[in-house]
């Protein structure tokens, strides 16, 4: 995944200009952490190593907020801390190894990751989310989602256990693996072996070429053992 963070490599926050608008998406490459927290206006703060926050580089323009680092950088260690106040973000962006911990989402929503990141959101209430893994990076959260759309294309981790979805549709071309609760409807294709693991009397489909799995379990009241659910094969339809 190709991360642009503008028509610069950034500058340090001291010269960053933070008229305006405030931002709508959040972009970020490199190791580091950012704690998004809801705002109408934009602050941002920095804490941590000296070295790796002095190494820090910001960019602010066309609604997008790119945090990266000097590119001569990027090997090192040390990590920063980037504190951030905005409007619920309607992207994040996230390329390397990097932390993203965000209070919340906006109603329509995107996350997309390219490399090992993890992106943590306290409570999600969307319309719709769309989730890009590109990589081994992993998106936790609690909360609920009319419709999720999925695309994972490596050993990506999708936590949404504490999720509940209304309609779904997955693509899996890996090894990744997801978990939500549904009701509603569940589509996936999964090319390889993946797995996805749906709690809730969803009506589930599955296109798989290869040894994939989409396991769709009723909760059964008063046990923790409930059985596994009727799952439509899509090739077996044809």
């Amino acid at each position: 995944m190709n991360v642009n963070i503008g028509d610069s490599d950034g500058v340090p926050l001291a010269e960053l200009d933070q008229s305006g608008d405030p931002p709508t998406e959040l972009v970020m490459a490199g190791p580091d952490k950012i704690i998004i927290t809801d705002g109408d206006e934009l602050s941002i703060e920095v804490e941590g190593d000296d070295d790796a926050v002095a190494d820090l580089r910001f960019s602010l323009e066309g609604g997008k907020l790119a945090i990266s680092r000097k590119s001569e950088s990027w090997g090192k260690s040390q990590t920063a801390t980037v504190r951030v106040t905005m409007p619920s973000p309607e992207e994040l962006v996230i390329a390397g190894s990097g932390t993203v911990e965000a209070q919340s989402l906006a109603r329509d929503a995107e996350i997309s990751i390219g490399g090992s990141g993890n992106v943590t959101i306290a409570t999600i209430d969307a319309d719709r989310l769309n989730i890009n893994v590109g990589g081994s990076g992993s998106v936790k959260s609690t909360g609920s989602v009319d419709r999720l759309d999925v695309n994972i294309g490596g050993s990506g981790n999708i936590d949404f256990s504490e999720v509940q979805v209304d309609r779904a549709e997955i693509n899996i071309g890996g090894n990744g693996n997801l978990k939500f609760a549904s009701d509603g409807t569940v589509e996936a294709n999964i090319m390889g072996s993946g797995s996805i693991d749906v709690v809730g009397s969803a009506e589930c489909k599955l296109n798989a070429f290869g040894s994939g799995k989409l396991n769709c379990k009723p909760v059964a009241e008063g046990s923790d053992d409930a059985p596994e659910a009727d799952v439509k094969d899509g090739d077996e339809e044809a």
